[in-house]
């Protein structure tokens, strides 16, 4: 994946189909796409016939990263381009992307784009390449990621003046059930959520509708266990419509190590 990207970026002038957008312009448009509610801050905009701008004091340089990461492995007929990235004095990060028969044909699609990024040569770490640390890697193995996760347990529970139980289980049970120490990583998108599959239709040859399939929301992607992919979506699911059954079209399932890490997340996170 390299070093990550630190902001400012700006694509080449001659690769980019118009001048890019002002701030004001980004701040001032009513194509809301994501962050329609009052107390949102993070926002997805158009801004004109060719600009998608995400902006958020919140956003990281890392998604900005993997964008780049998967143009230089030839994955960009699926992902965003990268435009330009840069923040604001107020700490606000500013990224600007291309605006861009049925739900088999679309998860066919979505499960070619997961086998892609799956087969790029792996890194030899587990994680993404943020701040090195005993809790948030990169990390060597699959045994030392879960072991980032249960050192996280134990500090969450550390600062509310407690003895986490709930670790001592994961560090006796999860290494020793999820753990395989010849397994290699696979880089994974890690937000398959309905949301995140952007459905373009396009002119075909039949009278049958064609789609085109591309996934937006690179933020959380790294280097992960095979099983990740399907976690991170298992625990999005929320089993109000046929999502939850049709997600196996897309991914790999792993029904047992999802319901396992589930309890971790719920117990970090939630």
């Amino acid at each position: 994946m390299g070093e990550i990207l630190f902001a400012p970026y700006f694509r080449d002038s001659v690769e980019l189909p118009a001048s890019l957008p002002t701030t004001l312009e980004m701040l001032a448009s009513e194509e809301i796409i994501k962050g329609t509610e009052a107390w949102s801050v993070r926002k997805v905009v158009g801004v004109g016939e060719h600009f998608i701008a995400k902006y958020s004091p919140h956003n990281d340089a890392i998604e900005g990263t993997n964008l780049l990461f998967l143009e230089r492995n030839n994955l960009q007929g699926f992902v965003p381009l990268l435009y330009a990235m840069w923040k604001e004095a107020d700490g606000t990060l500013f990224l600007l992307t291309l605006q861009e028969s049925g739900k088999d044909n679309i998860l066919d699609q979505t499960r070619a784009i997961i086998s892609q990024i799956r087969a790029i040569p792996h890194e030899d770490f587990f994680g993404a390449p943020k701040y090195p640390a005993h809790i948030s890697g990169p990390f060597m193995t699959e045994r030392d990621l879960l072991q980032g996760l249960v050192s996280k347990s134990r500090a969450n529970a550390q600062d509310n003046g407690r003895h986490s139980y709930l670790a001592d289980f994961f560090e006796a049970e999860l290494k020793r059930v999820l753990a395989f120490d010849d397994r290699k990583p696979v880089f994974t998108h890690c937000d398959l959520q309905q949301k995140n599959i952007l459905v373009e239709e396009v002119a075909g040859v039949s009278r049958k509708k064609e789609f085109r399939v591309s996934l937006v929301d690179w933020e959380s992607s790294g280097w992960y266990p095979v099983y990740w992919e399907y976690f991170v979506a298992f625990i999005s699911l929320m089993w109000e419509d046929d999502w939850c059954s049709k997600i196996s079209g897309a991914v790999d399932t792993w029904p047992a190590e999802a319901a396992m890490m589930k309890i971790m997340h719920q117990d970090l996170w939630m």
